[in-house]
């Protein structure tokens, strides 16, 4: 069982929203409790209908100090964000979604938490679609620059996670080439690490056109360019789709087509719904955190309390810290 804190009050479009979605998820499993933390009018309305393995907390939102993370660092404070992560702090609950945004979380990590030596900012791990499998990527945009030996701690982190699913992880180093010539002078230094290490997969340099192939389960980069590749995914995903449902969108021949091809690709289109891969694990800390988009809705949101619960049955901190700690011996 997993104790699950819901900051009802990150994102765009707040309790509304997260509560039902949040409603859904602890109803198809009675087996985890959750702690909704928001203001009080934003969910009286909804406690008739509450399912009975969740509790209420009242607390404010963070309001304009979400502008000025830094300010977070210098008072304690009340808001249903820092009110989720201290008692994460206290072992209350189990672990924490957010959709607040990454500066918030990223800065109540270092106010509440402790981040593994080898680590000097927490790591934005996600899993992207594939087509044979789902894989892990970190960074995605918590640190915008990583030197070499911050590479390898993503690995490791990587590694942690994937432990749970496979005993040896497939792991490739994202770089504008596969020769081992190219890139920038850290990620070589990375490379030749990485060759060199012990009872490590790893397949060397990859490039952006074989991320979303499934054939890896970790790929690791720096946080500028894993966002600027998941972007770049999702704008011309939401391209190629608009294209072609403005191309079948005229006619009778054309929607018929168009409701064809849907019967046809719709569990292959599933594994490309946004939706199904919300949820990313700030990691690197002895907090356990996901971080959700935004912009999450129902199914998305519903996705992101099932990553944490999925993290805290697959213990991914614990596991983080053991492979964490045995590079730090390597590098010693």
């Amino acid at each position: 069982m997993a104790r699950i804190a819901i900051d009802l009050h990150g994102g765009d479009f707040g309790p509304s929203i997260l509560i039902p979605s949040s409603f859904q998820f602890f109803q198809d499993n009675p087996h985890h409790h959750g702690v909704l933390v928001g203001q009080s009018k934003s969910f009286r309305s909804f406690v008739r209908q509450c399912p009975q393995n969740i509790e209420f907390i009242d607390a404010n939102p963070l309001g304009d100090e979400a502008s000025r993370p830094s300010r977070l660092l210098r008072k304690t404070g009340t808001s249903s964000i820092e009110t989720c992560f201290r008692m994460l702090e206290m072992q209350d609950v189990d672990t924490l979604v957010s959709a607040e945004h990454t500066g918030v979380l990223l800065a109540l990590i270092s106010k509440y938490g402790q981040l593994h030596a080898l680590i000097n900012r927490p790591v934005l791990a996600s899993w992207l679609p594939g087509l044979n499998k789902s894989t892990l990527m970190l960074d995605l945009g918590a640190s915008y620059f990583a030197n070499h030996e911050q590479l390898l701690a993503y690995t490791a982190i990587g590694i942690g996670i994937k432990k749970s699913q496979t005993n040896s992880p497939a792991v490739g180093l994202l770089n504008l080439g596969t020769e081992q010539f190219k890139g920038p002078p850290e990620l070589r230094l990375a490379d030749a690490a990485l060759h060199k290490w012990s009872d490590l997969n790893y397949k060397g340099f990859i490039e952006a056109s074989s991320v979303f192939k499934g054939d890896l389960d970790v790929i690791v980069t720096d946080g500028f360019t894993g966002n600027s590749v998941i972007k770049s995914a999702e704008g011309a995903l939401d391209l190629t789709l608009s294209i072609l449902k403005n191309k079948l969108n005229h006619g009778v021949f054309s929607r018929l087509l168009a409701f064809w091809l849907k019967q046809q690709l719709k569990s292959s289109l599933k594994k490309l719904d946004p939706r199904l891969s919300n949820g990313a694990l700030v990691c690197g800390s002895n907090l356990q955190v996901i971080k959700s988009h935004g912009n999450a809705r129902g199914k998305a949101f519903y996705t992101a309390i099932e990553r944490a619960a999925s993290a805290h049955s697959g213990q991914y901190t614990t596991s983080i810290w053991v492979q964490l700690d045995k590079l730090f011996d390597e590098l010693a």
